[in-house]
């Protein structure tokens, strides 16, 4: 690149960044606000195909994406008594940034969290927010049919179900929250888009541990993912229709504990009506090998009116096949306001029924919550 153009390529990057685009519902468009700079007057290779901004120029897409809650949470203890407690929390503040230039690709998100975890009181700061990596990597899309990706990458499970789910800020997807699958991890993707807009197919190879964590085994995490739309041709009217299906073939822990995930899902992925029919199969739980784990998930999100949000969600996790009292029933609902294009708010009401032996395992999950959210993407 010629010394001229260093300076301008320096402050693209150094705006702020656009948000996960799988977590956004697809009737709220965020807007974007592109960098473009014009390319070397000697192509550093052969020009690729036109980036977003109609050239094959260095585009830079920055933006943001906040939410933010009041919750208040009633928990039922052992002793019949019901404990309260109320807090203002930040449960996601991502800054990415996302560049382009002819069949290559980069993107790095910001995710902010609180510095201390695993049940400690005190991290960095006393217990301050600090910024970790969230996605951190670079890859091809050399035609419009393939794209690779390699580093810290999204994986193809949960962006899926999360994306038609539609309401990241009112709750992830109960797989994420119950530990079966992770958004993220290190590792490279291939993914393949089918033609006549029947879907895509694609590969994954990670660590196993995802990216909140060091890997601690030798073994590796394959992924085999398609999403299908088999009636895109034939009913253009049920084009949105989507069978999904992935299996990872996994491990975990210093033991390298088997991990095997297998999901499989039935989606209507509308404009206006999104819904989805889920079950995850996991084999291996908490580093036990042995033990067999099931989630199943029924969510509709709908915008019945113009900017009218509405959502519901039901699922159960049975911890252990083997224990009936080990499991963790959920019901969600949530009606929310589109007020601009980027701003939407939602009030929430939630409710956790745990099985005896869940609630000994898991204290705390038998609660009502209810919550006011706001989300921002820009």
């Amino acid at each position: 690149m010629k010394p001229r153009y260093l300076p301008l390529c320096l402050c693209a990057l150094a705006w702020p960044s656009r948000s996960l685009a799988q977590t956004a519902p697809v009737t709220a468009q965020p807007a974007v606000l592109r960098v473009t700079v014009p390319a070397p007057a000697t192509p550093i290779s052969s020009p690729g195909p036109s980036t977003p901004a109609g050239s094959t120029g260095f585009t830079v897409r920055p933006g943001v994406e906040v939410f933010a809650q009041y919750a208040l949470r009633l928990t039922n203890t052992d002793a019949g008594a019901t404990e309260w407690f109320h807090a203002f929390e930040l449960p996601r503040a991502h800054a990415s940034a996302e560049g382009r230039y002819g069949v290559a690709r980069a993107r790095f998100v910001f995710e902010a969290v609180r510095s201390a975890s695993e049940g400690a009181l005190l991290g960095v700061a006393g217990d301050s927010f600090v910024f970790r990596v969230r996605e951190a990597w670079a890859g091809v899309a050399t035609t419009r049919w393939i794209e690779a990706r390699a580093g810290v990458v999204p994986t193809l499970t949960i962006p899926e179900v999360e994306s038609t789910w539609g309401l990241r800020a009112v709750a992830p997807v109960p797989a994420e929250s119950a530990g079966l699958a992770s958004p993220a991890d290190l590792g490279a993707t291939l993914r393949v888009r089918l033609p006549e807009e029947l879907g895509w197919a694609g590969a994954g190879a990670y660590n196993g541990e995802g990216y909140t964590a060091r890997e601690i085994n030798r073994g590796k995490n394959l992924e085999l993912a398609a999403s299908l739309h088999p009636l895109a041709r034939l009913a253009p009217r049920a084009a949105p229709l989507t069978l999904f299906a992935s299996y990872v073939l996994g491990s975990s822990g210093s033991g390298s504990s088997r991990a095997d995930r297998f999901t499989g899902a039935a989606l209507w992925q509308g404009q206006r009506l999104r819904a989805g029919l889920v079950a995850t199969l996991a084999w291996g739980l908490d580093d036990d090998g042995a033990r067999f784990s099931y989630l199943l998930e029924a969510f509709v999100w709908a915008e019945p009116v113009t900017n009218l949000l509405v959502g519901a969600r039901f699922s159960r996790w049975q911890r252990d096949d083997t224990e009936e009292s080990d499991r963790v029933t959920t019901v969600l609902g949530t009606v929310g306001y589109r007020v601009l294009a980027p701003l939407e708010v939602f009030l929430a009401v939630s409710r956790q029924i745990p099985g005896a032996r869940a609630a000994q395992a898991l204290p705390g999950t038998d609660q009502w919550e209810f919550r006011a959210v706001t989300r921002a993407v820009f």
